[in-house]
């Protein structure tokens, strides 16, 4: 059974921001805190016997360099999943050359950056960084306003970005996979609220959750358009997944 060609580990809940276009700027993470060495270990040594080679990211609603252990889970993934490519999703506020330098050389691949929101503070702090780059590590970065994006109801949690989209399919289960830092795994990155859990890698290998009954029912039923099934599913208007 295909396994997802992405896997987005929440390794901090925290972020600096809360844009409008976040749900971060109307509600709280169901988890809190930073994934502890022991669950991201066993992800990856899950991971591995998974012969993984995708997408790892370490964003959910989160801002990843405020996590004190990005360097070492960057290295552990470079380590046991050398075919994967590790990307990082950031705002940029606290990406300085030396943190750019350091994550590159721990196995960073790409870095994608988003100057978020006017007003909020920082936002655009990584601009002049960006500026002073020889082109050596500007190809490491794809760097985007906040403008450029487009923007979806969050799952339905933000009703001002759009109402929902009924009974289209959806292809974001069957292709990515969410990991919470509690290690409980999500077949979507839009379930802010966790409403649809799969199972938890301290209870289960991931291939077994990702075999259960439970999702594979979940990834058929969204591919079909069965959105109204779920209630992560039934308010939201995403139709499409870049990777």
């Amino acid at each position: 059974m295909k396994f997802p060609e992405a896997v987005e580990i929440e390794i901090n809940s925290a972020c600096n921001m809360a844009c409008s276009y976040c749900p971060n700027s109307v509600a709280k993470r169901v988890e809190t805190g930073e994934m502890s060495e022991e669950t991201y270990s066993l992800i990856m040594d899950q991971l591995q016997d998974l012969k993984f080679r995708g997408r790892i990211s370490y964003d959910f609603y989160n801002e990843p360099l405020l996590c004190r252990n990005l360097e070492k889970f960057v290295s552990m993934a470079h380590e046991k999943l050398p075919k994967s490519k590790i990307i990082i999703y950031t705002n940029g506020t606290k990406l300085t050359l030396e943190k750019l330098e350091a994550l590159i050389k721990c196995g960073v691949c790409e870095f994608v950056v988003t100057e978020h929101e006017d007003g909020q503070k920082g936002n655009d702090l990584f601009t002049k960084v960006y500026e002073s780059l020889d082109e050596s590590l500007k190809r490491y970065i794809l760097f985007q306003k906040y403008s450029e994006i487009q923007l979806f109801n969050r799952g339905g949690v933000l009703e001002h970005l759009g109402p929902a989209e009924k009974l289209l399919p959806c292809q974001i289960p069957a292709n990515i996979m969410t990991i919470t830092v509690k290690g409980n795994v999500l077949p979507c990155f839009e379930d802010f609220y966790q409403d649809h859990e799969m199972g938890n890698v301290h209870n289960n290998h991931l291939r077994e959750i990702w075999e259960s009954d439970k999702y594979v029912t979940f990834r058929d039923e969204l591919a079909k358009g069965l959105r109204h099934k779920y209630k992560a599913c039934s308010g939201c208007n995403r139709t499409e997944v870049l990777f």
